[in-house]
């Protein structure tokens, strides 16, 4: 999505410098006992954290939950528990969100539905600490593709916009709000950039903000957090 804003195909959004990332791609499978549906997916990055120790993420899929384990060169250091299932789809996106200076990472698991239930995702950052642990922050959100975070303001914090689809007056919209990362906590950013925005779902690309209703009705769609979000 390029070119000039919304008559040629942007959202708002995109106006604002993006992220860049370090992708890393080369998934490692390994299939445990017989049934071939019994995948561990690894990735290690050599020379990731500040000592040079590398950094090894080890996913196991359980039919509708993944277990991510963390480990600082060969010695396992922590374990999230995510409620989705995991494909290899996208690659482990290196950056740092809060701008500490520090190294973290993103996560996109795909739910591999049908029509828009293909754009179901899980998205987890791992948000590195001094000490070299991670917390994890992680929602459930909809994209066709890794939306990258914006820095609206350019104070090297990143906005974080999620995409949800609602309703009103028998019409339907995507729905964008905005979180920062603070305190390694995701925060709503909304009231900082007069968000959330409502886009009308059309069957043809649209990428103008509604006209339907006003700015400040569109406030009551706000979010304090994105869709069934945990943080450990």
């Amino acid at each position: 999505m390029t070119a000039t804003l919304n008559s040629f195909g942007q959202y708002p959004f995109e106006k604002s410098a993006a992220i860049k990332y370090k992708e890393y791609k080369d998934w490692i499978e390994k299939t445990e006992g017989k049934n071939q549906g019994n995948s561990i997916y690894s990735l290690t990055i050599p020379k990731f954290f500040n000592n040079k120790d590398s950094f090894t993420v080890i996913l196991t899929p359980h039919l509708d939950s993944t277990i991510v384990s963390i480990y600082r060169n060969s010695k396992q250091i922590q374990t999230f528990l995510e409620p989705i299932g995991f494909n290899p789809l996208e690659p482990l996106r290196l950056a740092d969100f809060n701008n500490d200076n520090l190294t973290d990472l993103k996560l996109i698991f795909p739910y591999m539905g049908n029509g828009i239930a293909a754009l179901n995702v899980r998205v987890v950052y791992l948000l590195q600490h001094k000490d070299n642990t991670f917390s994890k922050l992680s929602y459930f959100d909809k994209m066709s593709e890794n939306r990258k975070e914006r820095d609206f303001n350019k104070d090297g914090n990143f906005e974080i916009i999620t995409m949800t689809l609602t309703s009103y007056q028998d019409h339907s919209f995507w729905l964008f709000n905005l979180f920062n990362i603070k305190n390694f906590d995701l925060v709503s950013a909304n009231d900082k950039f007069n968000y959330p925005i409502l886009i009308q779902f059309l069957y043809r690309n649209n990428y103008k903000i509604t006209s339907i209703m006003s700015r400040q009705k569109m406030k009551e769609f706000a979010q304090e957090k994105p869709e069934e979000y945990d943080r450990q």
